[in-house]
């Protein structure tokens, strides 16, 4: 299905989502460029790849972890759309550093988590809304074992850094099983080789961290955000001609900067992962 975003009587961007499962489809989901925007000159465009319920399967009810990887990759799609009006190529669209790359997709994923926009569509095969006594605990079993995922995080971050500062000889395994005694939750089990199936590997390369780096950012807009309303169209609005329209004209902690009035912190992360 093809889409536009128009602003007023001004078009903006087009994108396309190809939201269900076929034969030797990519698995996974992801946010794909097609075109990258230039002022006044092209459109940016871009596709939403998913494998939700739906299509041929003959369901189309989402799971709720379904919902936030939605909300994830779609907050990708929409930094492409509104960031695509830059004068050069190299600045448009998602063009920020790496460790901001996943900062709006992650801030946009809590709205998935709000009660307010949540019962504005989320019903079960009945046609009943979601009730809060079941978003609440939702909201619990998300804040549970958040440490261990940090942790966990924290491994993955050191494997990619430790595989690509090193020469090409190594053992990939031993190097794998030294570093989850330092840093996983969990014992690592012998026989086992974790680091061919992990994909962010080749895609990002050293540079996993990334994914934490950018959620301290993200809380850190969360909370401000929050403290103004989740819905408010004016804290909103400033967000996107803030962060997400400038694309990479600026260097990140700038754009977050002109948002926030200062420089970000990591106070809201750290009250997060101690207080939920």
């Amino acid at each position: 299905d093809a889409y536009e975003l128009w602003e007023g009587d001004k078009l903006r961007g087009r994108f396309y989502l190809d939201m269900h499962p076929r034969k030797d489809k990519y698995k996974h989901a992801a946010a794909f460029p097609i075109q990258v925007g230039l002022k006044d000159r092209q459109l940016p465009e871009a596709a939403l790849v998913c494998n939700f319920p739906g299509g041929d399967d003959g369901s189309d009810l989402m799971d709720h972890h379904q919902v936030v990887t939605f909300f994830h990759e779609f907050g990708h799609l929409l930094h492409h759309l509104f960031g695509g009006r830059q004068k050069w190529v190299g600045q448009s669209g998602i063009a920020t550093e790496w460790d901001f790359v996943e900062a709006p997709s992650q801030l946009l994923e809590e709205w998935a988590w709000d009660p307010e926009v949540l019962k504005s569509f989320a019903k079960n095969d009945k046609g009943e809304v979601i009730p809060d006594e079941l978003i609440e605990k939702m909201r619990r079993a998300r804040d549970f074992g958040k440490g261990l995922f940090i942790r966990q995080q924290m491994y993955y971050a050191a494997l990619s850094l430790a595989y690509y500062n090193r020469g090409s000889s190594m053992d990939t395994t031993e190097l794998a099983k030294q570093l989850a005694e330092k840093y996983a939750p969990f014992k690592w089990v012998d026989g086992t080789h974790f680091q061919a199936s992990f994909g962010h590997l080749s895609g990002y390369s050293s540079n996993y961290y990334t994914y934490m780096w950018s959620l301290v950012i993200a809380k850190d807009l969360f909370a401000f955000i929050k403290a103004k309303g989740l819905l408010d169209p004016k804290v909103l609005t400033s967000y996107r001609k803030a962060i997400l329209d400038a694309g990479g004209s600026k260097d990140a902690a700038d754009l977050v900067k002109d948002f926030l009035g200062r420089d970000f912190s990591f106070d809201a992360f750290s009250h997060w992962v101690n207080k939920g």
